[in-house]
């Protein structure tokens, strides 16, 4: 009797999938004349090029369809749990696509891209902000500060702003958030040799980059942050009474919050409205703690974050340059969405890994398994599309200031982890002579 209540419920909750399929399965035959009778005429005969990109994203809008209805839910359920379900079936098309890509020639790459945007497959400008560093330039044709306000007030200012909010949304660990903003700075002197747009003055990679633009942006999301966690929302709509029978006590205090609620805001439009704002928060917000100095291991798995952290802002620039997509297009700020909405769960999903107690019966979460996985095949694509690229000699200094950091942090590390083990076995000696000093003390 009990099992079939918990089949009747299911299907009462479970989204028709059903009559979905029958809807989508209409939906498909109308938009691809599937039933149209006789032969077209040859004026209205459509073109390969044409059919064959409505026949992709017909593809792509099934595969987002059925990740909807039937793909694995996340711990994400705002605004709709199907909405997290689409991204990460979107972000495995992308990976598909990667794929795809790392398949072709580089011109075969490039030509494929074209195929799909017209406005693509010509080679991008190259542009060097580190020319002219005067920050006084009498008659400069923006004045006498044209310099600063050109570099500086540009589009990709507001980029870096909105970049850095999403991965402070993403991380939510300011302290780790600056080490993260600093290393990529390390990483632009680091490859200004392959790419001109790392070249920068130093006023506008430390000053404008790290403490205006990135702090803006990390500040702007911790704050925000701060403000859901205070009005505790669930990020993960796990809350302690799901499933569960409310007893009266804890339906009287909800019933009493709700009536709060309701007063305050009111039945008319600034009540809708406020109900309407509330479908785009989350519905509980976990607070991270990386602590990264807490031991070797737990600092390399941050460590190990922050890496893929700027592989990825790196792989933003080596695609963009050996695939010819400029920075302000459509396929690179897709690309960027798609990450962001992969980031929120990955991130987290990686967080409850490394906090598991038993790393070795621990398994790593879908979603941070596929944004490796895409991670790893974008620095695929960029390693075999870049042969012939990037010819210029490391330099010595680079060379050498690396190999000193990466050698002092081994030797820390080893120290730091000695240390520990030493207190430990200290720690372990002692326990028992102060049992035995307390039970001679006790029998006398």
């Amino acid at each position: 009797m009990g099992t079939m209540k918990n089949n009747e419920h299911e299907a009462m909750v479970n989204p028709r999938t059903l009559t979905a399929l029958v809807c989508g399965a209409i939906a498909l035959a109308v938009v691809t004349n599937a039933f149209a009778i006789g032969e077209r005429e040859v004026g209205e005969e459509e073109t390969f090029a044409r059919t064959a990109k409505r026949g992709a994203l017909g593809a792509l809008w099934t595969y987002a369809a059925y990740s909807a209805l039937q793909g694995r839910e996340t711990h994400m359920t705002r605004p709709h749990v199907a909405v997290w379900k689409i991204a990460h079936g979107a972000f495995t098309m992308y990976l598909l696509a990667l794929v795809f890509l790392l398949f072709q020639t580089k011109d075969g790459a490039q030509k494929t891209l074209a195929f799909f945007w017209s406005d693509l497959g010509a080679p991008l400008p190259k542009k060097s902000y580190g020319v002219d560093c005067r920050i006084y330039t009498p008659g400069h044709r923006s004045g006498p500060f044209g310099v600063v306000y050109e570099t500086c007030f540009e589009v990709f200012s507001l980029a870096h702003v909105l970049g850095w909010l999403g991965k402070a949304i993403a991380i939510r660990d300011s302290r780790l958030l600056w080490a993260y903003s600093i290393a990529f700075e390390l990483s632009e002197l680091t490859f200004e040799h392959w790419q001109p747009n790392f070249n920068e003055c130093w006023w506008d990679m430390w000053i404008w980059d790290v403490l205006i633009c990135n702090w803006l942006g990390i500040a702007i999301g911790m704050a925000l942050m701060k403000f859901m966690q205070g009005k505790m929302y669930d990020w993960s709509g796990k809350t302690k009474t799901r499933g569960r029978q409310s007893s009266p006590t804890s339906s009287a205090s909800s019933a009493k919050t709700n009536t709060g609620v309701v007063g305050a805001s009111g039945v008319g439009a600034r009540g809708k409205l406020r109900r309407a704002l509330m479908v785009f928060t989350p519905a509980s917000l976990d607070k991270y703690t990386w602590r990264p100095t807490e031991s070797p291991s737990r600092f390399m798995k941050c460590a190990f974050l922050v890496a893929c952290g700027l592989a990825f802002d790196l792989n933003s620039f080596f695609l963009k340059h050996v695939l010819w997509m400029p920075a302000t297009h459509v396929a690179t700020n897709l690309r960027l969405v798609l990450w962001f909405a992969m980031s929120n769960m990955a991130i987290r999903e990686y967080y409850v890994f490394i906090e598991s107690p038993d790393m070795g019966a621990a398994k790593l979460g879908s979603n941070a398994w596929l944004a490796l996985a895409v991670l790893v095949v974008e620095v695929l694509v960029v390693v075999k599309n870049s042969k012939g690229e990037f010819t210029n000699p490391w330099p010595q200094h680079i060379v050498r200031a690396w190999s000193v950091v990466f050698v002092c942090t081994a030797v820390y590390l080893i120290q730091w982890q000695r240390r520990l083990n030493r207190e430990a076995v200290h720690g372990r000696s002692k326990a028992p002579a102060r049992a035995t000093r307390a039970s001679s003390t006790s029998a006398k």
